[in-house]
């Protein structure tokens, strides 16, 4: 399959995440670069927000439910904009603005596309690693139950209620979109939609925050977003390791979200929004970034931590400064105390009951170098990136009123650097515990401010080259020249501008795109390569797969070890397993026939389980096992069972055979 072949899916995929937040962002007054940089985070607010209460209303997941959720939320960010904004007279953003920012968002878009396409490979190639077994099967689930709640999604494979029903479910409910609007398989709406975030949704949101941290430069504008393709640490890093899709979603509209508290805090750069227009920016954008993954918030609340602090001591000087009395303190102390107690709540709350157990792989000097030079995970340096950073932190330190942008680069460059470097205690449990202590997780988020750091530096460089040249010409100003002579200095200096930030940014697209990115694509590509000694799907086993519809009947299930892909039958030829991912709660029954079920013919009690879970059918895939775990041994009674008397051969690629179970009718 080509990538060509994609394009509807990719078209739909597209409008489904830009279409709905453009028009909500619309309706409180958004216009030009703030409405592009949160269409992204709205869409995933209202996909979010609209499939739980489709689910709760018992009405079936479909681009229609999401149609009407984006008119009801536009309707009322409407009638609630016009009743109590108070719009300030200023002027409109510059259409230069909007023109630089897209042409870096899309230079970025087609760099990160073209890396993509590299690493996966065909379109309907899958991450042949641990999670997306679970991830492709809950997509799948989210299709044949119409339900893409995040209240609901982990009932699949029978999961409990409560809380062990909660998982994040905007990026599957999306790839369940796509699918359903285009008949794109599975694993195609897959990467379609990792296609969409890391190349588009990511750009976006990051060129939106660097426009609210350093304003309207084009220069700065344009080179973020081809800055934003150059980082291994993402979007690639969160589709080799896991793969971690949910997160990739989440962290892609995170800039956004910080970029809205920053608003809020007034502290964006000539920006024309108002305060009520900022607070619904934020409260709309909460539900995408939580119900996209959970963990964010807390990233959210960490990065935000210093903004927060900053803006009130600033507010408490300027008290201090006009002598207020003592009530004027009273309201910044409750929202204080309340702010507080709501982020620890959260912190506290929104992280999972274990850990993954991974350990610190570096020293602490040693993970601040990599934070420094922008090699994570022992990565390596991205040293023309990590120098305009550098320059551009040095740039933010001669302005005190951006120290907090400093500040907030600490809080996730501190996250990561205890995560890497410290020993297993408690520092590592509270503040690394919601990621589950996996550096990988952290490091995601470091290229967000690195990004915009560089884009700074980049600036300054400009503004002091423009300073010496200026200089030497004497100070020359287009304003004394009249008539035509001016209008010609002008004009040409205005071209020259432009063709300079053009050989810049290509410059950029060189740097960027050679050296550890380059190298760290070629090396990965084999955990999405379908014959490798680690691969969990096959060629034979995808074929056998596309024929599974015509073999199994719809309302069978198929017994199946999750640990050689045989789980994947349920992604991609919608037919029931028994197990939908390795996790998944043992029963007494499932133990019976991962234990025996060859032996069905001689053991009454395998075939009272074969009935009671209505399983017709097994799939033996042979014995190369992800991560040779040691649960893939757990099922003896699927293995070798041509052997078997207990069933009947039904269909064969290779090593990947059908059995039918004849001795439990």
């Amino acid at each position: 399959m080509s990538w060509l072949e994609t394009l509807p899916a990719l078209i739909v995929a597209l409008a489904v995440v830009l279409l709905p937040g453009a028009a909500l962002a619309w309706a409180i007054g958004f216009r030009r670069s703030g409405l592009l940089g949160l269409a992204p985070l709205f869409s995933l607010s209202i996909a979010g927000v609209v499939a739980v209460a489709a689910a709760w209303i018992h009405v079936p997941w479909n681009f229609g439910v999401v149609l009407v959720g984006t008119i009801v939320a536009s309707v009322i960010g409407w009638l609630v904009v016009r009743r109590w904004n108070r719009p300030e007279r200023r002027r409109s953003e510059p259409w230069t603005v909007v023109a630089a920012a897209a042409a870096g968002i899309g230079v970025g878009a087609l760099l990160i596309s073209r890396r993509f396409m590299q690493l996966v490979g065909a379109p309907d190639n899958i991450s042949q690693r641990y999670d997306d077994v679970f991830h492709l099967n809950a997509v799948r689930y989210v299709l044949d139950t119409a339900n893409a709640s995040s209240l609901d999604l982990g009932r699949m494979g029978g999961g409990g209620g409560g809380r062990a029903s909660i998982y994040p479910a905007v990026w599957h409910s999306l790839a369940a979109l796509v699918t359903q609007m285009t008949g794109a398989e599975v694993a195609v709406s897959v990467n379609v939609i990792n296609l969409i975030a890391g190349a588009v949704i990511w750009p976006v949101s990051v060129v939106f925050l660097t426009r609210v941290i350093i304003g309207p430069r084009l220069l700065g504008l344009a080179a973020a977003g081809v800055l934003s393709s150059g980082f291994v640490a993402f979007p690639y890093l969160l589709m080799v390791w896991g793969p971690l899709f949910p997160n990739l979603l989440s962290a892609s509209v995170l800039p956004a979200a910080l970029a809205t508290v920053i608003l809020v805090c007034r502290k964006a750069s000539a920006m024309t929004e108002t305060p009520l227009q900022a607070w619904l920016a934020l409260v709309l954008g909460l539900p995408g970034l939580a119900l996209s993954h959970m963990s964010s918030v807390n990233a959210l609340i960490a990065f935000s931590a210093p903004l927060l602090l900053w803006t009130l001591a600033v507010y408490l000087r300027k008290l201090a400064k006009a002598h207020s009395g003592w009530r004027s303190y009273l309201l910044p102390g409750l929202v204080t105390v309340v702010a507080v107690v709501v982020a620890g709540i959260a912190w506290k709350v929104l992280r999972p009951g274990f850990y993954g157990g991974w350990k610190p792989h570096q020293t602490v000097a040693g993970a601040i170098g990599e934070v420094v030079g922008n090699a994570p995970m022992g990565g390596d340096l991205l040293l023309v990136v990590s120098v305009l950073a550098l320059i551009g932190a040095g740039a933010l330190m001669r302005r005190r009123g951006l120290w907090w942008v400093l500040a907030c680069y600490a809080a996730a460059a501190y996250l990561y650097i205890v995560d890497a470097g410290y020993a297993a205690g408690w520092a590592r449990d509270f503040f690394t515990g919601t990621w589950y202590q996996d550096t990988n997780r952290l490091a995601a988020y470091l290229p967000m401010f690195a990004t915009v750091l560089a884009a700074l530096g980049l600036t300054a460089v400009a503004d002091a080259i423009v300073r010496v040249v200026a200089a030497r010409r004497g100070k020359l100003t287009p304003v004394r020249l009249k008539g035509i002579a001016g209008r010609r200095l002008v004009g040409g200096v205005t071209l020259a501008g432009l063709v300079g930030g053009v050989v810049v940014c290509g410059l950029l697209v060189v740097v960027t795109q050679t050296g550890p990115l380059r190298d760290y694509i070629v090396k990965n590509r084999v955990f999405f390569a379908r014959d490798t000694r680690e691969s969990i799907v096959s060629s034979d086993e995808y074929k056998l797969f596309e024929r599974l519809p015509g073999e199994v009947p719809a309302d069978a299930v198929i017994a199946v070890n999750p640990w050689n892909g045989g789980s994947l039958a349920y992604a991609f030829a919608d037919r029931k397993v028994l197990e939908y991912h390795q996790t998944q709660r043992k029963t007494a029954d499932l133990e019976a026939i991962a234990q025996g079920l060859a032996d069905a013919d001689k053991n009454p009690k395998v075939c009272e389980a074969v009935r009671r879970l209505k399983v017709g059918y097994a799939l033996d895939l042979g014995s190369q096992y992800l991560l040779n775990h040691p649960s893939s041994l757990m099922y003896p009674g699927l293995q070798d069972l041509e052997k078997s008397k207990a069933v009947k051969l039904v269909d064969s690629e290779g090593e990947a055979k059908l059995f039918k179970i004849v001795a439990c009718q």
